[in-house]
């Protein structure tokens, strides 16, 4: 299928016209709304392994089929989408569920102080709130409202976002299917606060259960952020990201203080998955858990060249793959840092 037919085929020439229209600030087009009244809401579970397949093609500009002996750490992460996408998955995808989950794990006081949760914007009680907080939807990435100042809430535009986020389920997109059968709730967290521009985030990818590869993520400024790779023991890797908004860090960040503490609530929280990256706030000495991602930028993260994607590929071990002893996880992790 050529990127032409994908397009006719879930936009129709209409929603192709309308997004044409919209790039030129014409009309207002929300794409995932239209996408999903369209075409996803029609989807059967029996489609999902075949539009996961179409959409893949269409984005890597391929006609390679990720689930066919996968070997990029982006080809697995396709693999397990389809293949792996279970219940415990779509609990601990849940930004509300998911706090069950680690307070069970490694105890409540690494979870961010919850302010509420409510089933729509009407349910929301502003009075009993503070000035500083973030809203986000349960469901997926993007879904948040970031509140710095109570007094200078526009009410009319959180309400169309909330709405929109209990509207639509999140997933179809690339087929994250485990975030499908979340129930859409929204919740109020504190705002974290610490020096700089932004929140610093600690992505610790953990595969079979073992922490190997800590991304940091720093700088956040509209679109774009800084980011660099380490191993465990804080030695930088040759993961270098290829997009305009993923800025590489001129100078190589310091370790966060509790690195090894860290390192230690990873391997608790990653024990029952394939994959998944625990990621971590340190704020004044104190460790926040902030979520854990079984499916980072859908699959398709962005590193120049393929060697590292082939690398951490490898250490992705697929249920019909061998496990790797210490010697081969440390050879990779050796290559990673040439």
């Amino acid at each position: 299928m050529n990127k032409f037919e994908y397009y006719v085929r879930r936009f129709g020439f209409i929603g192709i016209i309308k997004q044409a229209l919209s790039k030129f600030g014409l009309i207002k087009f929300d794409v995932y709304n239209f996408l999903y009244e369209r075409y996803y809401s029609k989807l059967k579970k029996e489609d999902f392994e075949d539009e996961l397949i179409d959409w893949y093609k269409y984005r890597s500009l391929s006609d390679r089929n990720p689930l066919e002996n996968p070997k990029t750490f982006n080809e697995k992460i396709q693999w397990l989408k389809i293949n792996d996408a279970t219940k415990l998955k779509t609990i601990c995808a849940d930004k509300y569920a998911v706090r069950g989950f680690v307070e069970e794990k490694i105890r409540k006081e690494y979870l961010i102080p919850l302010l509420g949760c409510w089933n729509k914007f009407e349910d929301i009680d502003f009075s009993k709130l503070p000035d500083k907080m973030i809203f986000k939807s349960t469901t997926g990435s993007a879904r948040y409202k970031i509140i710095k100042d109570k007094k200078n809430i526009d009410y009319e535009d959180l309400k169309k976002s909330m709405d929109s986020w209990q509207k639509l389920p999140y997933g179809f997109a690339g087929m994250e299917i485990h975030y499908l059968d979340i129930e859409r709730k929204i919740i109020c967290e504190k705002l974290l606060d610490m020096a700089g521009p932004s929140v610093a985030d600690y992505k610790i990818h953990c595969f079979n259960g073992k922490p190997l590869i800590v991304e940091y993520i720093s700088d956040r400024k509209n679109h774009s952020y800084r980011e660099s790779w380490f191993d465990t023991k804080w030695n930088k890797l040759n993961i270098v990201m290829d997009s305009d908004s993923a800025l590489n860090h001129e100078i190589t960040p310091n370790s966060p203080e509790k690195l090894e503490k860290m390192i230690e609530i990873s391997k608790i929280l990653s024990e029952d998955f394939i994959y998944v990256r625990v990621d971590l706030y340190e704020i004044d000495g104190k460790i926040y858990f902030g979520e854990l991602t079984f499916t980072p930028a859908n699959g398709f993260d962005e590193w120049k060249g393929k060697k590292s994607q082939l690398l951490v590929g490898k250490l992705l071990r697929l249920p019909y793959e061998k496990r790797l002893d210490i010697e081969e996880i440390n050879k990779i992790m050796s290559d990673l840092k040439e």
